[in-house]
């Protein structure tokens, strides 16, 4: 039985912070022993990325939006006055965000407790308050760069049973969403099917009728506003959000509890209230996936309260927002969805499935390289470099001598980018077969199943290893590597 207490969410936090912030934005990141402050009544900026399976949560890293604009010139080489528009700003914080839970989600697979990742959401503004609901364990860390703080919270609670979890636990992926039906799937109305979640919830929860309505702005919701998100992950990732103002937010949970408006004290059965409808909203959508074949979960419920405050919804491939009325009150619900590449196919045996990477995975463990397919008959490549490396010079006799690659400076070589590209196989075509390929065409390589694949850097052979589907990433168990004087050697 795996110990959830024991987990050493604190370690495996900072070590993937640290990494992140050095590999990405060339900043010295560390661990604050005092307590981290609150930021408050400033500008500000919250990646949010939520875990469903046998482990629900969240984490949240937080910063202001000065440090943000920092951290985004950092990672793309610029001065901070350079950097164009906040969502610049805000893909930087959703790829750390992404990165940092990444680790943290490989380490609860490792550990036990198979989890998925949601896709990230930033909430910025200067007046608001972000809380996950129903933790069973929650710890909050403050990280230093310079005189700059970046607050790191992380909440998790284990599901009972582990049920939610147990799809997630099998490396088969791909057996597992041959099994989707696209019929389903095509012809699911996302917004029909959260309008009646919606009508539904209201009529037995709170015993209201509200009616569909054109959306208008959120912004509509003057002073202090309440929203309860609920996140999923898996073969499809996506969240649910439901906004109501404060005042509408009383009504609501006094008319549940046969209560008048008055009586509602504090917000406790406000932040219950709304974090059961958006559980239930989101449960309905996450049903219509799972139907179809898809294996998903859902995070618990996060709320957020405040007067100045977005939530934005990132790296989604379909969007809806839609806006329900009682009387004079407004209730906005937004969703978000994205299927996995993954998922996409079906009615194909397991040699002919096109498998592809979303850039925005995250790192994969050591040991393993993970790559970005565009079509299995060509190479694939894993970290396309942003600048290209400068061509090698040639070679005399002198410089390919063991000697000569041991006394040049090696220091000069190591922050020149490098493609890597693992190659799963080639194959011949004619001309005729090669106009015939189209969206879903399968092309058959000449490596056998379970032979090795050639992972190359700038062309150079440099180890060779097996493909893998560990934790819901495809990725490369590198088996045999070339040495290290090899390598240097190629490389020049």
């Amino acid at each position: 039985m795996p110990d959830f207490e024991n987990f050493d969410v604190k370690s495996h936090l900072a070590a993937a912070a640290r990494e992140a912030f050095d590999t990405m934005l060339s900043m010295e990141l560390s661990l604050s022993e005092e307590a981290p402050p609150e930021h408050t009544g400033i500008k500000r900026m919250v990646g949010a990325i939520n875990f469903a399976g046998s482990v629900v949560g969240a984490i949240n890293i937080q910063i202001t939006s000065d440090f943000g604009c920092r951290m985004a010139a950092g990672m793309l080489g610029i001065a901070p006055d350079e950097v164009e528009s906040l969502d610049e700003v805000k893909a930087m914080l959703a790829e750390v965000t992404h990165i940092v839970g990444g680790s943290v989600e490989s380490a609860l697979n490792d550990a036990g407790f198979p989890c998925v990742l949601s896709t990230p959401a930033i909430t910025f503004g200067s007046d608001f308050t972000i809380k996950s609901l129903n933790m069973e364990r929650y710890e909050r860390y403050g990280f230093q760069h310079e005189s700059e703080t970046v607050l790191m919270e992380v909440g998790l609670k284990r599901q009972g049973g582990g049920e939610d979890g147990a799809a997630f636990d099998a490396t088969d992926i791909s057996g597992r969403l041959q099994q989707a039906d696209v019929e389903k799937l095509n012809s699911l109305s996302y917004r029909d099917r959260i309008e009646a979640a919606v009508i539904e919830v209201f009529d037995t929860m709170v015993s209201m009728d509200v009616e569909s309505t054109d959306p208008v702005s959120a912004a509509s919701l003057d002073g202090l506003r309440n929203t309860a998100s609920v996140c999923f992950g898996g073969d499809a990732t996506g969240i649910v959000n439901i906004q109501v103002g404060d005042e509408f937010s009383r009504i609501m949970a006094a008319s549940m509890l046969g209560m008048v408006p008055e009586e509602i004290e504090g917000q406790e059965e406000i932040v219950d209230l709304l974090g059961e409808l958006s559980n239930i909203i989101g449960g309905s959508l996450k049903s219509a996936l799972t139907d179809a074949g898809l294996a998903c979960a859902l995070a618990t419920p996060s709320f957020t309260t405040g007067t100045d405050f977005e939530i934005e919804l990132l790296n989604l491939e379909r969007y809806e927002r839609l806006a329900f009325k009682h009387g004079d009150h407004s209730v906005f619900v937004e969703m978000g969805i994205k299927i996995s590449d993954l998922a996409r196919v079906t009615g194909q045996s397991a040699d002919e499935v096109h498998f592809e990477v979303s850039e925005n995975d995250p790192v994969p463990a050591a040991g393993e390289v993970f790559a970005e397919t565009e079509a299995p008959a060509t190479p694939l490549p894993a970290a396309a470099a942003e600048d290209s490396p400068p061509d090698s010079p040639e070679k005399n006799e002198a410089e390919t001598s063991p000697g000569a690659a041991e006394d040049f400076n090696l220091e000069l070589l190591l922050d020149i980018p490098l493609e890597i590209t693992v190659e799963l196989g080639r194959t011949r075509l004619q001309i005729r077969e090669l106009l015939d390929i189209e969206p879903g065409s399968a092309v058959k390589l000449s490596r056998l199943e379970g032979e090795p694949v050639d992972i190359l850097a700038n062309d150079t052979l440099i180890a060779k290893g097996e493909v893998v589907v560990q934790n819901e990433k495809y990725g490369i168990r590198i088996t045999e590597i070339t040495s290290r004087m090899d390598r240097i050697r190629n490389l020049r």
